[in-house]
This record gives structure tokens, C-alpha cells and sequence, in this order.
């Protein structure tokens, strides 16, 4: 797999959509590996949707458990954990899925954080 890296800032908006069809391809139940060439790009494709999660400002107001999520996507999308050329098929494969768990759970999360500030945003308008 070629290393390539994962912007830093996020000039993106969050698209849940696909973000979540890449986590369901990756997720799906399987009878043999796919190609590597396959894992590799889906690899990469949730390399971006976790970075770009995780990089969005909803993440400023912490709690324990979002500190717990939010280490553990660093430590997926730190260098020294992805896979390279030389990693054995399964191992990428196994990192894929690990990257699309992660995501999974914080796109839950995102999403949940995205209604309150909402809910949050409609009270204060209707205060004014």
C-alpha cells in the first residue's frame, strides 16, 4: 500500500452518506479476502472520513468517552500503524475493518452530537 497522507485541517464538509457507504462495504461479510488493491483504496477512503471526523470543532466538548474514541482514531490513523506493501493480506484486511469499526462508532457519535447542537441552536433562537 502506498502511504499517503491524510490532511491535517478539514476542508471538507462531513458526508455521512458516503462515509457510511464506505463502512458498510468495508464491514460486509465476506467468504475470502477481497483484492488487496480493494482494501488498500478502501483503507484510504476511511483513513479521510475518520480524519475528517475527527477534525470537525463538534469534538471540542469533551467527555471521557469521547476522549477514549478520539485517541483511539489517532492511533489507527498514526503512520507507523498502517499497513505496507510488505503486510500480509489478512493483516491489511484486518486494519481496514478496524479503521471502518472506528468510523462507525464516530460517525454514532458525530451524529448524535450534530442533533443536540441543533436542539441546542433552536432553543436559543426561539429565546431571543
Amino acid at each position: 500500500m502506498t502511504k499517503q497522507s491524510i490532511p491535517s485541517s478539514q476542508p471538507y464538509a462531513v458526508d455521512l452518506t458516503t462515509i457510511s457507504h464506505t463502512v458498510n462495504q468495508a464491514l460486509e461479510l465476506r467468504l475470502s479476502l477481497p483484492e488487496r488493491e480493494w482494501t488498500d483504496r478502501t483503507t484510504l477512503k476511511l483513513r479521510g472520513h475518520l480524519a475528517t471526523l475527527i477534525s470537525d470543532e463538534i469534538w471540542s466538548v469533551e467527555t471521557p468517552q469521547s476522549r477514549a474514541l478520539i485517541k483511539e482514531a489517532h492511533a489507527l490513523l498514526r503512520e507507523a500503524a498502517q499497513p505496507t506493501e510488505s503486510t500480509p493480506p489478512g493483516f491489511a484486511y484486518d486494519y481496514m475493518r478496524s479503521l471502518a469499526l472506528a468510523t462507525r462508532t464516530t460517525v454514532a457519535v458525530y451524529r448524535l452530537r450534530q442533533v443536540n447542537r441543533s436542539r441546542k441552536r433552536r432553543a436559543a433562537e426561539g429565546n431571543q
